[in-house]
């Protein structure tokens, strides 16, 4: 994604942002949507053609027609997402969400560490409610917006639902061991692209060492860490359902293969996020693989 970057655009969206906190959610909502797809249309010409490449790549049955639509469908999902930071806190009094799946991590949880993995679909910023409202204390490696505005308003709405920040970096790393090691949960996200650069889901490429999907096998390989995988999918304009995959454990190997335990996670995200892939959060990043 281009990050909005500099005094000016920090002080349009905190403006927005005001505005949106007294609308219903629905109406905050459909704005951010609205927003986001006519900036598109007037101002990210280069992100909208990364966007279509990136379907034709994964779609090629798709008509140019067809291709057109599931690009504005993403940058739907973009601006609502951006839109729903500011009527989050409501959702979950509001009935915006159902949730499968989410018992066997709760039954588990304080006697095991368990690191949760989520993917940039939907709109992922529901699930530190639901931990929350569970009783589930996490722990989060995230790497902060660019923008300080963006930067203020998603530590703020994580806090608020008790999510404890974990910065992307060797310190944070010793950290999120730490809470491993004393049965807690870390969450991560294990897409992602940097720079324009795609470094995971691998899409058919070979794996690599160098993004989240390697320090997500590292950490579970260091703490035998259970894993659970959750995923969020927007089933109308403002509802959402969160599925908790069941849990699962890096295989047994008889020697360290980090590659391999790569292509085994990748083995789990890919599929959900090329069934969701035109409401993929990182769609319209270049879909250059990682240089080795």
């Amino acid at each position: 994604m281009i990050p909005q970057q500099g005094k000016a655009a920090d002080a349009i969206l905190a403006f927005f942002y005001g505005l949106l906190r007294f609308l219903p959610s629905e109406w905050a909502s459909n704005i951010g949507s609205f927003g986001y797809r006519t900036n598109a249309k007037l101002a990210l010409k280069q992100a909208m053609a990364n966007a279509k490449a990136n379907l034709r790549f994964h779609k090629p049955e798709a008509t140019e027609a067809e291709l057109d639509a599931m690009v504005m469908e993403f940058y739907d999902g973009v601006g609502r997402v951006a839109a729903e930071f500011a009527v989050i806190h409501r959702f979950d009094d509001e009935g915006r969400y159902e949730v499968t799946g989410l018992e066997p991590m709760r039954a588990l949880y304080g006697t095991r560490p368990i690191l949760a993995l989520c993917v940039h679909t939907g709109n992922w910023e529901t699930f530190p409610a639901v931990f929350q409202k569970a009783g589930i204390q996490i722990h989060s490696i995230v790497q902060p917006p660019v923008s300080t505005f963006e930067r203020f308003i998603v530590q703020r709405v994580r806090e608020r639902f008790g999510v404890s920040v974990i910065e992307p970096d060797i310190r944070g790393t010793r950290a999120a061991i730490r809470v491993l090691r004393n049965n807690g949960v870390v969450s991560m996200f294990p897409d992602e692209a940097r720079n324009g650069v795609s470094y995971g889901p691998l899409f058919g490429r070979a794996p690599h060492d160098r993004g989240n999907l390697a320090i997500a096998a590292r950490l579970a390989r260091m703490t035998g860490a259970a894993i659970q995988f959750c995923h969020c999918r927007r089933i109308a304009p403002c509802r959402f359902a969160l599925t908790f995959e069941p849990i699962f454990e890096m295989p047994l190997r008889e020697s360290e293969d980090i590659l391999a335990d790569v292509a085994f996670l990748n083995g789990r995200i890919e599929p959900v996020v090329l069934a969701n892939i035109p409401r993929w959060y990182f769609l319209d990043d270049a879909i250059r693989p990682v240089e080795s």
